[in-house]
């Protein structure tokens, strides 16, 4: 897995091993980041349930001005620290947080990313629609991030769409597919 554009563009990136981590595919990630444009320039990024940290750190390879990355598995915060010391080595400049948390736990971690313009979350497919309920039904997360963009994938099984649909937490919510998965999309509302 590589970093599709940028200053790390082609860069290798550490992937632990096992299905505990789902990766967005490159295909998937190039045709998001395309649709975002230049929106991800001089921005603040939060990706949740990181993982390797790809999505915050396409960002970052894109131009973000500072991405916040909240995972709490021990060993995918390896991986996502490996991968920022090899994004910096290409000379990406983008200021880094790991925060090592679950992301259901807001109040954990919230206090140590005061901003987002753009939040990604790729949670694990069988606990996607707990932690989207758990996270924007929160009302301080909802309080501090009003008005950012978020970017969730989507659950692949048949169905999976519809519990996240019309929630009242998002403005313009809407569902897109790039590069054959499912992606929520919406701003945050108060």
């Amino acid at each position: 897995m590589r970093i599709i554009a940028g200053i790390a563009r082609n860069m290798e990136l550490t992937v632990p091993a096992g299905m505990a981590v789902r990766p967005t595919a490159g295909r998937s990630r190039k045709a998001l980041f395309d649709s975002i444009g230049p929106a991800v320039i001089d921005a603040d990024v939060l990706d949740l349930c990181a993982g390797s940290g790809a999505l915050g750190l396409e960002a970052a390879s894109r131009g973000a001005a500072s991405v916040a990355l909240v995972e709490n598995n021990p060993r995918h915060i390896d991986a996502i620290e490996a991968n920022i010391s090899g994004i910096r080595k290409t000379g990406v400049q983008t200021a880094f947080a790991v925060i090592p948390a679950g992301v259901e736990s807001v109040h954990t971690w919230l206090g140590r990313c005061p901003a987002a313009d753009l939040i990604f979350a790729d949670p694990p497919y069988a606990d996607s629609v707990r932690i989207f309920r758990e996270i924007l039904g929160n009302g301080a997360f909802r309080k501090q991030y009003a008005g950012a963009r978020l970017i969730w994938e989507l659950p692949d099984a048949p169905g999976g769409i519809g519990p996240f649909l019309k929630s009242g937490f998002l403005a313009g919510e809407s569902v897109r597919q790039f590069g054959g998965a499912n992606f929520l999309l919406g701003e945050v509302l108060p």
